[in-house]
C-alpha cells in the first residue's frame, strides 16, 4: 500500500511497501501452461497485453528496456527459449518479451491472452486466498496458473494494511520499476485493484537494477506481491477490468 514516483519516468508510481524484513519461501506452481513452437527470423506477432516490458536479456531480472502497446505489431527474431521469452523488434527497440504477452496467431499463447479481437467468451479472473497465500488465474472455470504470495502484514479482513476481503476489479497497470515510499524500495509489474488502500499486486521488493533485495519478500502494507517471473505471467493475463477475488 502506498504511493511514490517513478523516477527519471515522469510517471506516478502505487505500490504496497514491505513492512516486515523476514524471508518468506516463495512457491510458483504452474498449472497448465502451454509450451511455445519455435519462430523463424522474420516471423510477425502481435502484442496482446498493454503494456508488456521489453526487457534486456531473456528474463524477469534483466532490465526494462521498453514498453510494447497492445496491438503493436513486432517482427519476431528468435526464441521461444526454454522458459517462453523470444527477441523481438519493435521499430527502433529491440529487446525480449515473454511469450505469454504475445498473439502469435494461437502458436504460443501460453496464457490464454489472445490477441485484440480474439474470441473467448470465458471470463478471465484472479483468485486470491489469503489463508494458503496463494494466487490463481482462471480462465473460466479452468485454473491456468498459481503462486504463493506475499501478503499484508494486518490479518483483519478490511484493515487499511490488510488485503482486503473483497470483490475488485483491474483499474490500472503498467510495466518498468516505479519507487514506493512505504516499502522503500522499487516494484515492478504494477496492476492496482484496490483504489480505497491503493492496494494491487507487483513484484517483490527490488533494488534499482530489478534484482529483489533481501527480505523482498515479506510481509507487505496491504498489496500482493509476488516472484518477479509470476508478476510477468499475471501482467500478461490481465487487462483493465479483470475481476478479483480476494477471500479467506
Amino acid at each position: 500500500m502506498g504511493r511514490g514516483s517513478l523516477r527519471g519516468g515522469g510517471r506516478r508510481g502505487r505500490a504496497c511497501g514491505v513492512v516486515g524484513s523476514l524471508a518468506a519461501i516463495a512457491v510458483a506452481i504452474t498449472i497448465a501452461v502451454g509450451a511455445p513452437t519455435a519462430v523463424l527470423a522474420g516471423e510477425s506477432a502481435a502484442v496482446g497485453a498493454a503494456p508488456l516490458n521489453l526487457r534486456a536479456e531473456p528474463g524477469t531480472w534483466a532490465a526494462v528496456v521498453g514498453l510494447l502497446w497492445q496491438g503493436e505489431s513486432i517482427a519476431l527474431l528468435d526464441g521461444p527459449t526454454s522458459d517462453g521469452w523470444y527477441l523481438v523488434q519493435a521499430e527502433d527497440q529491440t529487446g525480449w518479451v515473454y511469450g505469454g504477452g504475445l498473439d502469435l496467431g494461437g502458436s504460443a499463447d501460453t496464457l490464454g491472452q489472445g490477441g485484440p479481437g480474439a474470441a473467448n467468451d470465458a471470463e478471465r479472473w484472479i483468485d486470491v486466498d489469503r489463508t494458503t497465500q496463494m494466487v490463481t488465474l482462471f480462465d473460466g472455470n479452468a485454473a491456468v496458473a498459481s503462486f504463493w504470495a506475499a501478503m499484508g502484514s494486518d490479518p483483519s479482513d478490511e484493515g487499511f494494511f490488510a488485503t482486503a476481503v473483497g470483490t475488485y476489479y483491474v483499474y490500472d497497470k503498467y510495466g518498468g520499476l516505479s519507487w514506493t515510499d512505504w516499502g522503500d524500495a522499487w516494484i515492478g509489474d504494477w496492476v492496482g485493484f484496490d483504489p480505497t488502500r491503493l492496494n494491487g499486486f507487483h513484484t517483490y521488493s527490488m533494488n534499482q537494477d530489478g534484482q529483489v533485495i533481501p527480505g523482498g519478500d515479506g510481509p507487505t502494507g496491504g498489496c500482493v506481491a509476488l516472484a518477479p517471473s509470476a508478476a510477468d505471467q499475471l501482467f500478461a493475463f490481465v487487462s483493465v477490468g479483470t475481476r478479483v477475488e480476494v477471500h479467506r
